[in-house]
């Protein structure tokens, strides 16, 4: 064989699976061998399966064999019900069953089947779903280490990449794993009532590859890996950051902040429940048009609620801008979700429209899919940077659990290093009234108007009144308001 047959043996293929394929750097090496590893109901033959019907719809045969006595038309059976399965792409998949051979003829007898199948069929990829079943027919690790290396010399010279699929919990030491080109784990967590999947690669010889745990999901359209969003190489895409200014939507709340929002930044609206966080939030939004989309990703919300709130608070061009297009609303049901999927729904739906204004409410919903705390600094950090790379301007809200009194101990260090602006809005009683405030905590590379003002909801939406007198008497409850004052911003 010659240096460029070798070498178009050796290609990278893709699985058809497009999370899998990142975490793989584009997916797995012609001729080689993989263990895929996981207990009963993991989605180890899904996974096997739908990568084989990704080479099948391109004309390739594929060979699929069971070590177990299990029926093949079961298994047919429940493939047909998911999405990608394509009769047509079926019958270049051809199901053996390996049991007989294997309980009369032992390895050896598996081997020459295998061979003469391939040959037959013209395969490129191969399936032995059952390892165990194999490594139970054996007296030595050595007879074991000796099929391994038989099978390695036939997906070698063949170019086929063969799937091995196993529930066995042999160390890593035993020669299945020594002996093979990389091996991928699927596996089931349980956390509290939860159940969540996930899918890791801890080997994969001639390659690199993205290391650490990924979120898995079945569902009808069969297994889509989410590899960590915290993995992405978005920052490598950020430019200098714009000194174009967007408003708010509300001109003195620009005023507030230097003339408004920079361009391509983000935004956190922190506040207790009511306070007017999802106001606010209509009132950016509202500038969005056709050449500059905007885009409200809600938890709490639907598209029919964000119109009969704008209507009765006056908020001009939401309903006009929801009719033209100009605005979508996309809502998720505020139950389980899995965090990484949310996310990739999210930039998804930026790229396919150009979205340049997002508001995302809230960020609570994104803090309970995500499990681990410990990693929503990272994965805030990782989905800004893309939101920024994709031109958004984004604003965030995050709710306090106090409503009223007290001083505030909203902790926000995972938010902070990665919000370019905050502002705070609080209830107060004042002379037996419950008022609402708004100040700017931070405003990244702007001068800003620190000092805490009227927050007023009516029916003309928000309109921001003059400052407290001081904030130790906001604190205590006992504040005067004074005239709005002109002037600069940190006055």
């Amino acid at each position: 064989m010659t240096d460029s047959e070798v070498a178009e043996k050796r290609k990278r293929q893709a699985t058809g699976i497009a999370g899998l394929d990142k975490i793989l750097l584009g997916g797995l090496l012609s001729g080689s061998i993989y263990i895929i590893r996981g207990t009963p109901g993991a989605g180890k033959t899904i996974t096997a399966n739908q990568i084989c019907f990704h080479w099948a719809n391109q004309g390739q045969g594929c060979l699929y064999v069971t070590l177990l006595s299990e029926s093949h038309d079961r298994l047919i059976e429940n493939l047909e019900g998911l999405d990608f399965y394509r009769g047509d792409s079926a019958e270049r998949i051809h199901y053996l069953s390996g049991f007989h051979t294997l309980e009369e003829e032992g390895l050896g007898g598996i081997l020459r089947m295998l061979m003469e199948e391939t040959k037959r069929y013209e395969s490129c990829v191969m399936v032995l779903d059952g390892l165990f079943a194999l490594q139970e027919k054996v007296d030595s690790d050595r007879e074991f280490r000796l099929f391994m290396n038989q099978l390695q010399n036939l997906a070698h010279l063949t170019g086929n990449i063969v799937l091995l699929l196993t529930n066995s919990e042999r160390g890593t030491g035993s020669p299945e794993y020594t002996m093979v080109d990389g091996w991928m784990e699927v596996a089931v967590q349980q956390h509290e009532y939860r159940t969540l999947r996930y899918l890791q690669v801890h080997k994969f010889r001639g390659s690199g590859f993205v290391d650490g745990q990924h979120g898995l999901t079945i569902s009808d359209a069969g297994v889509r890996v989410l590899p960590r969003l915290e993995s992405s190489d978005s920052e490598k895409a950020l430019g200098n950051p714009s000194r174009v200014r967007v408003s708010t939507g509300i001109g003195d709340l620009d005023k507030m902040i230097g003339g408004g929002l920079r361009q391509t930044s983000n935004t956190l609206v922190i506040g207790p429940s009511g306070i007017g966080k999802t106001v606010l939030g209509l009132h950016f939004v509202s500038q969005s048009t056709p050449a500059e989309p905007g885009l409200v990703f809600t938890f709490y919300e639907s598209r029919e609620d964000l119109i009969d709130k704008a209507e009765v608070l006056g908020i001009g061009n939401i309903k006009a801008a929801l009719d033209s297009g100009a605005l979508d609303v996309i809502w998720q049901s505020p139950t389980e979700h899995v965090v990484d999927q949310l996310a990739y729904d999210l930039i998804e739906a930026v790229r396919k429209r150009g979205i340049k204004y997002l508001f995302l409410d809230s960020v609570d919903a994104l803090r309970q899919a995500g499990v681990h705390p410990s990693r929503l600094s990272r994965f805030l950090s990782a989905l800004t940077n893309i939101l920024r790379a994709e031109g958004v301007t984004a604003m965030f809200t995050m709710e306090t659990p106090e409503l009223i009194g007290g001083e505030s101990r909203t902790h926000i260090s995972a938010l902070s290093a990665v919000a370019q602006n905050i502002l705070l809005l609080r209830y107060l009683e004042l002379e037996s009234e419950i008022s609402r405030s708004i100040c700017v905590i931070k405003a990244r590379t702007s001068e800003f108007d620190a000092r805490v003002r009227k927050f007023v909801i009516g029916k003309h939406g928000v309109c921001i009144d003059g400052p407290f007198d001081n904030v130790t008497d906001v604190l205590s409850g006992h504040a005067h308001s004074s005239p709005l004052e002109s002037g600069d911003a940190n006055d």
